[in-house]
């Protein structure tokens, strides 16, 4: 019975974690170049496995059973549907590329493709961060009309002004995602990037995000109902022990 009461307490836990997940994910449907956030639980007896030093020698019908563990999250690196906007100050990266911006924290790479001019004329991101050009410093752009390229050169007027710095990596999945729609890249990650080969920058447009809303909705509804069947349980279970004791101490 207690195992049964373990088992439904880690499932609520687990639940509340992935609806959190879901629910970013349905808040950033919205959000240009936004990747959905695919939550990954584990039954107790494969984490109990994976942690011991020697599992092999472990009698698996000793192993405690039952309960959920939320472990990580995993990045859907589909691509989202890519829009015209008409403003110049949009991109859309159709391939594997991330732009790469310049933070407090260092260099981050991102699929977002609105674009600001900052107060020192020089393209930046929404939140401040400056956009990095293919020599490593920002782009300055001033107030001329601006037009991009496929191969990512910028031009202020008709005169090039600098070239975007596009980068892709072996392995999208060895980002680490930050907040803001910018990823950190390992030294690992970047030992096997490399400057963009198949990206296409397509000015005046946006990459979306890949969230499905219907699927997100239907997987938040699913959760709730999961919940509430492990609250039932656990109401049940606490019923029946509240029983228990009283009979046994009837019977005292």
């Amino acid at each position: 019975m207690l195992k049964g009461l373990y088992a439904a307490a880690t499932g609520l836990m687990a639940i509340e974690q992935r609806q959190a997940i879901i629910a970013n994910n349905i808040s950033n449907a919205a959000t240009a170049g936004f990747r959905r956030q695919e939550p990954v639980q584990k039954g107790f007896r494969g984490v109990f496995l994976d942690r011991v030093a020697r599992p092999g020698v472990l009698r698996g019908e000793s192993v405690p059973g039952g309960g959920a563990l939320f472990v990580e999250t995993f990045t859907d690196t589909q691509r989202g549907a890519i829009t015209t906007t008409g403003d110049p100050l949009t991109v859309a990266l159709e391939g594997p590329g991330f732009l790469v911006v310049d933070t407090p924290r260092g260099e981050r790479f991102t699929r977002g493709g609105n674009l600001a001019i900052d107060t020192t004329g020089q393209l930046s991101t929404p939140d401040g961060y400056k956009i990095l050009g293919a020599g490593g410093t920002p782009l300055s752009v001033g107030g001329g009309k601006l037009s991009i390229s496929e191969g990512g050169a910028v031009y202020e007027d008709g005169q090039e002004a600098g070239q975007l710095r596009v980068v892709e990596f072996e392995d999208e999945h060895m980002l680490t995602r930050e907040g803001e729609g910018l990823y950190r890249a390992s030294d690992a990650a970047m030992a096997r990037s490399a400057d963009a080969t198949r990206t296409r920058v397509l000015h005046e447009s946006l990459e979306m995000s890949n969230v499905n809303l219907p699927n997100e909705m239907i997987a938040m509804i699913l959760g709730l109902r999961a919940y509430e069947a492990n609250q039932k349980y656990i109401n049940t279970i606490d019923e029946t022990m509240g029983r228990l004791i009283d009979q046994v101490g009837m019977g005292g």
